[in-house]
């Protein structure tokens, strides 16, 4: 019996390291649920490295539709989980967009794979503001609550709630006025209409750099490399961060050993030297975690962003 048990034993780990072998075993599909733009363009340069490493193409494809539901709906609930249709994404369509609205899919319904960055997401102010830095700000709004006010790509997006965040860990009130996507918000704070911009680096740090804006925060756990002059929001004694993770999602019900064979092969690709040499140009801060370590962190995010909407009175 004991010879019988142990090659039962034996057998099912061959099996399991012949399925993680076997995986891919055709093209992998990579949706992104936004329009064409900076998300998919490095996916699909990471998707290249990918290939190399796993030998069967990464086709990326863009499922825009409500603020990325529709694509992260199509990956949750019509995908097979056997790894080869991935969501690529930031990560908000999993821990903020059911909390808000009433979706086909929940939290538990996708699981995390591989983060592949972490922002960076900044605030910047109109020069001629009356402050100049974050604590020069907290000051001032404190001394004129809802005078400061801040533009974001919508109300209930990922800017709004950042802001949000801010003024509740800030102790302060801002009066959030909401644009249609971010750059009308950024272009409005560069024209004076409004104080600050929130977004990511991408859309904020070129006008800082032409003296049209002011960098006064960035939201992550530490400076990051891309924008490493700019101070975060700790450092300036508040509480909050709040790092805007990209990475790679799956259905929920796919296996570990498929799940890591991917996160292995995101690792590897992400340190190619082209891939890095785009992030850096594209202002995005590399910052790869397994899956194990992703999950834990969309986890704490989630319990996060359902507190805060219930606060702002804005959970479902």
């Amino acid at each position: 019996m004991l010879k019988v048990a142990a090659g039962t034993a034996a057998a099912g780990l061959i099996g399991t390291r012949n399925a993680r072998a076997a995986y891919p075993t055709e093209p992998i599909t990579v949706i992104v649920p936004y329009s064409p733009g900076s998300t998919d363009q490095l996916v699909r340069i990471l998707g290249m490295q990918m290939e190399k490493i796993l030998g069967k193409p990464v086709v990326v494809e863009t499922k825009p539709g409500a603020g990325g539901s529709v694509g992260t709906n199509y990956v949750a609930k019509n995908a097979k989980p056997d790894g080869h249709t991935l969501l690529f994404a930031v990560t908000s369509v999993q821990t903020v967009a059911p909390h808000q609205n009433k979706l086909p899919y929940g939290f538990a319904d996708l699981r995390g794979v591989a983060q592949v960055t972490t922002g960076p997401n900044m605030m910047g102010a109109y020069p001629g503001a009356a402050f100049k830095d974050l604590k020069s700000l907290i000051a001032y709004a404190k001394a004129n609550p809802d005078k400061v006010t801040y533009g974001s790509a919508g109300t209930g997006g990922a800017t709004h709630l950042a802001g949000a965040a801010f003024a509740r860990a800030a102790g302060i009130k801002l009066n959030h006025i909401p644009f249609q996507g971010v750059t009308p918000a950024v272009t409005a704070t560069v024209g004076g209409t409004v104080d600050l911009a929130l977004g990511f680096a991408q859309a904020i740090w070129p006008q800082v750099e032409g003296k049209r804006l002011i960098a006064i925060a960035q939201f992550g756990d530490t400076r990051a490399k891309v924008i490493p002059d700019v101070p975060t929001i700790r450092e300036a004694g508040v509480d909050l961060a709040m790092p805007p993770r990209v990475g790679f999602l799956a259905p929920a019900k796919t296996p570990d050993e498929v799940v890591a064979r991917i996160a292995d092969a995101v690792r590897q690709a992400s340190a190619a030297p082209e891939f890095v040499d785009f992030a850096k140009r594209a202002l995005a801060e590399v910052d790869v975690t397994g899956p194990d370590q992703f999950q834990r962190d969309l986890e704490a995010e989630d319990k996060f962003y359902l507190g805060l909407l219930r606060d702002l009175g804005m959970a479902k």
